[in-house]
Formats: C-alpha cells, structure tokens, sequence
C-alpha cells in the first residue's frame, strides 16, 4: 500500500508546462538561426573590406618600391608608363589600362637576343596573386610628370567581381629617385 501511495504522489511536469518550455524552446532556436546568417554575413564584409585596405597598402608600396628607383621614365600613352628598373636594370612599364595593374619587362638574353631588340616577359600583375584574391582588382592612372620628376597615381582604387569600390587612394605621388643612374667611377 505504501508503494502504491508513493507513485501517487509522484510530481512531475503536466502537459501545459511541456507545451510552454518548448514553445520558449523553438522561439530561442528561431532567434538564433535568424541571427547566425546575418552574424556570418557581417563577418564576410569585415573580412572582404580587411582584405581590400590590405591590397591597397600593398599596391602603393609595390608602386613606391618600383618607381622610386627608376630612371628615364616616360609616358607610353594613356595610364602607361616606361623606365628602366633599378632592381634588373630592363626596360620595364607599368601598364593601368585594364582591370589589373600589369608589369611588364623587357630583357635582353646574353647570347641569345642581343643587337636583335628586346625580349619582351610576359605582363604579370604588379601585385602578386597571393596579395590579391580572386575577388578583388587593382586600377588606377597613373602619369610623369617631367617637370617635377614625380610620377602621379590617381585614383587608385580596389574594387569586388561587382565593381563596388571598397578601399581608394585618391592620389600618390612617387618622386623617381634620379633621370640618369649614377655609378661609381
């Protein structure tokens, strides 16, 4: 008698407050599912305009490190420009037409071209492809200025595959280290 007293009086959870803590339950789960899209899409732009800003700094230095140095530069047309570069001693051109800053050399081969002109390398973007994704590009203009001895990037910009500008640098001024080179005597 006393056992079957005991499961009598056993409490346990009635049906109303079974419907009420799952209810509370699918109204948690459903706030949550809403917020982890627009958490992982906002963590998306953070990490695509990082990676903008980073390619940015990264194409002004590598426009700064390999003007800076070079001597006899000149315009080759429209957002072209042609010098002799310090670090190979070729004649090479900062091409900003397109979509990609694009670097081109033109070496000559002991033995193998010389007195015949040059050899032109194939055009390579200025920055390399490990400093850029797939998703962004570089452009610009870009002229010299003979009488100040400065070269001017204008609007240097990084854009998405949708062309939404996301970092810009509205000017850089390079000033070429020297017209001439100078060597020991």
């Amino acid at each position: 008698m006393k056992a079957k007293q005991k499961l009598n009086n056993r409490r346990g959870f009635t049906l109303a407050e079974t419907l009420l803590a799952v209810l509370i339950l699918l109204l948690v789960s459903g706030i949550v599912a809403t917020g982890v899209p627009a958490a992982k899409n906002a963590y998306l732009k953070v990490v695509v305009g990082s990676n903008a800003q980073a390619l940015l700094s990264t194409t002004a230095a590598a426009l700064r490190d390999e003007l800076g140095s070079a001597w006899s530069v000149k315009n080759e047309g429209t957002d072209i420009v042609s010098y002799y570069s310090s670090d190979t001693g070729a004649i090479s051109e900062l091409d900003c037409s397109g979509d990609n800053i694009q670097l081109r050399e033109y070496v000559t081969v002991t033995g193998f071209n010389e007195g015949a002109g040059s050899y032109e390398g194939q055009a390579h973007p200025l920055v390399s492809k490990k400093a850029a994704t797939k998703d962004l590009k570089v452009s610009c203009h870009i002229h010299y200025n003979e009488a100040s001895g400065v070269v001017e990037v204008t609007d240097l910009v990084v854009k998405n595959t949708e062309n939404t500008e996301l970092a810009a640098l509205p000017a850089l001024m390079i000033r070429v280290f020297s017209a001439v080179p100078t060597t020991a005597p």
